[in-house]
């Protein structure tokens, strides 16, 4: 196993990489880990020399001391790519994942070569901070299992849960294994205090692809072309019939952008 320490003192970050090629670093979301890309990593590995890091109290890294901050997360991204000495990468984030790479992107626009936002959009609508508040409110009376259970409706669609339902209880007891109910309460903590996605996005210099669900409670597809408005020449995709979780909902397709997006030559004046 691979980690990456940082200065401060005991905290160890876990990462893991797959393939040779261009660097695509994915950016995982709440209360995931790098175990959560294992198919798209499987197949992406043909491609792209694949990334994947363990945000801070999130599977197999340390929490530490110093309180959690969307700069933090931006700073141990950097940290990992001088590590492994890339200079710039493709960037493709899901959710907190998504918001951490508009930050990467707006912050350090050399090291981000194109950018995929998935299930991340302008951050103000009531229905995304009720159901944050909700899942922080859920997470401190309940418990890491009960957020499991709570939040699944919002993340995955009918048609998933039903196809999978055999396998629901095995999936929520992997989700609280590899979590713990203080690093999702300094998680949650954090993200409901971040600054406004849009602020970010109007500083987003490289192609960015944004990826939204049609029915998802945390990002609309009206927040989602508004995160697109902001940033120059960004596009727009739409995935039907899926909530939040995109490339576990339709893993086929959202990995057929990403790789097409890829392909995509870059702007003549960029």
């Amino acid at each position: 196993m691979a980690y990456l320490k940082r200065s401060e003192a005991g905290v160890k970050l876990y990462y893991r990489t797959r393939g040779e090629g261009p660097p695509l670093l994915l950016i995982n979301g709440l209360s995931q880990s790098v175990a959560n890309w294992t198919t798209q990593a499987a197949k992406l590995k043909d491609k792209f020399h694949v990334i994947m890091m363990d945000g801070r109290g999130q599977g197999r890294s340390d929490l530490g001391t110093q309180p959690l901050s969307l700069d933090v997360h931006v700073d141990d991204v950097v940290a990992l790519l001088d590590h492994l000495e890339i200079e710039s990468a493709y960037v493709a984030g899901f959710s907190h994942g998504a918001r951490v790479g508009l930050r990467l992107a707006a912050r350090y626009p050399e090291r981000v070569s194109k950018l995929v936002v998935t299930g991340q959009g302008a951050d103000d609508e009531p229905t995304r901070h009720v159901t944050l508040r909700v899942w922080k409110e859920v997470l401190r009376l309940g418990g890491a299992e009960a957020l499991a259970w709570c939040s699944v409706v919002d993340i995955l669609s009918p048609a998933y849960l039903r196809l999978h339902a055999a396998q629901l209880d095995a999936m929520i007891r992997t989700t609280v294994q590899r979590n713990t109910t203080e690093g999702l309460t300094a998680m949650l903590g954090a993200l409901l205090s971040y600054p406004p996605s849009l602020e970010d996005a109007a500083k987003v210099q490289c192609p960015t692809l944004v990826c939204s669900a049609d029915q998802d409670p945390l990002c609309s597809e009206h927040a989602a072309r508004r995160l697109v408005r902001e940033i120059s020449g960004a596009r727009h995709v739409k995935f039907s019939d899926c909530v939040h979780t995109i490339s576990i909902e339709q893993p086929h397709r959202w990995r057929t952008e990403v790789e097409a997006f890829w392909d995509r030559p870059m702007p003549v004046d960029r």
